[in-house]
């Protein structure tokens, strides 16, 4: 399941794997610099947006989901990302 598919599933079940899955992700990706983590942002963004599976309203309904979990100022860093590449193409 993908992140984008957490705000709008009502399976508690299904949410739970979300969740240990966005954990499983978080790990990985801990280390990672800021630069590092906003780069991958933006190419997984482009690769889905190439193979037509951009869902910009899921995207943020995601983001707003998972909001009080990020650090200050990611939030609003990553919806600038975001919305910046959206505007693409």
């Amino acid at each position: 399941m993908k992140l984008s598919d957490f705000a709008k599933n009502g399976n508690l079940e299904e949410k739970e794997s979300v969740k240990d899955d966005i954990n499983k992700k978080y790990d990985e990706l801990k280390d990672l610099s800021h630069d590092e983590l906003l780069s991958r942002l933006k190419s997984e963004i482009e690769r889905q947006k190439e193979a037509g599976e951009f869902n910009y309203d899921a995207l943020i309904s995601s983001l707003n989901a998972i909001k009080m979990y990020l650090p200050s100022g990611t939030y609003e860093n990553m919806i600038r990302i975001i919305d910046e590449i959206n505007g693409k193409n």
